[in-house]
């Protein structure tokens, strides 16, 4: 009995002297003041970093989504850096044994490691994404596993681990980096428009095509996704009724199915407006009390 009330004694009477309480909130103190110079040391490194990215950049046709991903990137693991000696300093400063922690993370991280090898292969995809730029933040990319499309839009954020895709109805997909597997970015090269556009038989080609080129001549300063003016290719196939023309025109990376939607829209109306004549369906009335009208 006397040795129990011996330990609770000392374990108490450290809570019974000014020193204690003196130190304690000193300690606090000093966790307050390290957490706020962590938090202005992150700003002013992110700035650096930003100015960095554009003195690199000045003066040069930089690819800004890229630089945006490797900014974003080099901050992330610029606040890691901080935030870890951060609190590795505050736990020295209660006394705690850091250099122990760090052996025995070791040793639990290398066990964990058997169990955890898709995050692993998610971390190395991630590095292998972003500085073998295979696509940046703001690009328009087609994702497949196993020969299936996962994921198809606007890429709003590469992680190390995971991506972040917009898909075009407006979802938000994602996906860790370990589980891509072809990737097709459409954002890397110009893109091409291509429309078929049916002109009725009895149109003469050789006008439509003057009076088509006097209207691709406009739309290249009308809309900035043409890189080149579109052009006339040629009769693509005729039938009975049709003639199917093919237009085609380059545009800005990522911009070839909206080029191809602007390219049939004004086509249609310059019809119209010079009255070149579309195919019509055709009605043919049978009498079936005249047995030569079905041969």
């Amino acid at each position: 009995m006397n040795q129990i009330k011996s330990v609770l004694a000392s374990l108490f009477e450290p809570l019974t002297k000014v020193e204690t309480y003196q130190t304690l909130i000193s300690n606090i103190i000093m966790v307050v003041i390290y957490i706020v110079v962590a938090w202005f040391a992150i700003r002013i490194i992110n700035k650096v970093i930003e100015q960095f990215f554009k003195v690199q950049n000045k003066g040069r046709n930089a690819n800004k989504k890229r630089s945006q991903t490797l900014i974003s990137l080099v901050q992330n693991i610029a606040s890691y850096v901080v935030w870890f000696i951060v609190i590795t300093t505050i736990l020295s400063k209660f006394g705690i044994s850091v250099e122990g922690i760090i052996a025995s993370a070791g040793v639990v991280g290398l066990a964990v490691g058997f169990g955890a090898q898709t995050i692993v292969k998610d971390i190395i995809t991630g590095f292998f994404i972003i500085f073998e730029n295979q696509f940046d933040v703001g690009d328009y990319v087609k994702i497949n596993s196993a020969g299936t499309t996962v994921a198809e839009g606007t890429v709003k954020a590469i992680g190390l681990r995971s991506t972040r895709i917009n898909t075009i109805s407006g979802e938000l997909t994602i996906l860790p980096n370990g589980s891509m597997g072809e990737i097709t970015n459409f954002s890397v090269s110009n893109g091409t428009a291509i429309v078929m556009m049916p002109v009725a038989i009895d149109e003469d080609i050789d006008r439509v095509e003057t009076l088509l080129n006097e209207l691709f001549t406009s739309m290249r300063s009308k809309y900035y996704l043409f890189i080149t003016t579109p052009e006339f290719v040629g009769v693509d196939s005729i039938t009975r009724d049709e003639v199917l023309i093919r237009i085609s025109a380059e545009t800005i990376p990522g911009e070839g199915f909206s080029g191809a939607r602007i390219l049939r829209k004004e086509i249609q109306q310059f019809f119209k407006l010079k009255g070149i004549k579309t195919p019509q369906p055709a009605m043919v009335q049978y009498d079936s009390s005249n047995p030569n009208q079905a041969q």
